[in-house]
Formats: C-alpha cells, structure tokens, sequence
C-alpha cells in the first residue's frame, strides 16, 4: 500500500490548499519546530512564539477536519532539529513510500528539501 508524507512549513497554513480538499487515510501531514528554523537567524522570540502557535493551531484544525497529522515540538525526544533527520527517521518508522512539500519561501529551505529528496531518492523512496 502507498503512504505518502506531506511537509507543511510555517508559512504554508493555508486550509484552502489542494492538499486538503479530500481526505485520505493513506497521506499524512507532518509540521515541526526546529532548531534549524529559529536559529539560522536573529528572531524576536514573539515573532517564533506567534509562529510555532499558528502551526499547532493548523495542526489542530487538520486533525478536527480527519486528516493525519504528525506534530513535532521543538522539545519532543525525537525531535533531531532538521527537516532532513526527522523527515527520514518517519519515513523508516512508518513506512511512508512517497514524500511531498509545496515549494519554500526560502532558498536555504529549498535547497535542504531538494537534498532531502536526493537522498530520499538514493533509499528507493520517491519525492
């Protein structure tokens, strides 16, 4: 059976998505505060407080809409601090056959998540 992973970034919390018209058992939607993401540059602590509020609350709202959601906090265990790492370690834990993400704002994140992919790609896994 596929299962497929979707990321969801922090200024991607659009409920009018194409994404989540239709609700699928076989897609899951992951979200995660990392240390990558507030500590590449100085930010006011209100400005990731604001940010990391607005993504459990999307969290919360796709969960309540019945789709699946995997949240990582930026405390949990688990939490490796990368998309790259965390991205990896779910898709071995779940056996999540395909990986999805709307294109990033930002280069940086851009180029992490094509690496990603490259290296997704080489474990016979598919983006």
């Amino acid at each position: 059976m596929s299962k497929t992973l979707r990321l969801i970034l922090g200024d991607q919390l659009n409920s009018k998505h194409s994404w989540f018209i239709t609700v699928d058992e076989s897609v899951t939607y992951v979200m995660m505060e990392i240390r990558s993401e507030t500590d590449y540059a100085a930010h006011h602590i209100q400005k990731i407080v604001g940010i990391f509020s607005a993504m459990q609350e999307f969290s919360n709202y796709l969960r309540c809409e019945k789709h699946q959601v995997i949240y990582i906090h930026l405390n949990d265990k688990n939490n490796c601090q990368s998309f790259q790492k965390n991205i990896q370690n779910l898709i071995l834990e779940h056996n999540f056959t395909h990986f999805e993400y709307q294109l990033p704002d930002e280069y940086r994140v851009d180029l992490d998540l094509k690496n990603l992919c490259k290296s997704i790609f080489d474990y016979k896994f598919s983006c």
